[in-house]
């Protein structure tokens, strides 16, 4: 959710889904990340492989898409993670579904107290 008078930015763990060209950037972050080379044809026929395989995937879904893609090592992988940027487009947040959690506990937490 966005505050009043601004619009969410499109993207993983947001409610408008991520664009071809947020995905294009995201994989050539991971690429670039880990110095291997892929063409933009490359890169584009990838991000479009991926829509159409799981159009509703995640950010670490598609990570794992390029990390495959591009046969990452677990250390790389675990290098490419550790990239501050690429890792604030895998974490998803629910903030919503966190709260409602956090109320149930709460609530369990009182009527458990009470009895």
């Amino acid at each position: 959710m966005s505050l009043p008078g601004l619009t969410a930015k499109p993207g993983f763990g947001v409610s408008a889904s991520p664009t071809m060209e947020d995905l294009k950037a995201f994989a050539r972050l991971i690429v670039s990340n880990v110095e291997a080379s892929l063409g933009p044809n490359t890169i584009n026929r990838l991000v479009v492989q991926f829509n159409r395989r799981m159009p509703n995937g995640s950010g670490w879904a598609f990570f794992l898409h390029i990390a495959n893609a591009v046969q990452m090592s677990e250390s790389q992988k675990r290098r490419a993670l550790l990239n501050p940027d690429i890792a604030q487009v895998i974490a998803y947040a629910d903030p919503t579904g966190e709260t409602a959690v956090n109320n149930v506990i709460r609530g369990a937490g009182a009527v458990n107290r009470a009895s």
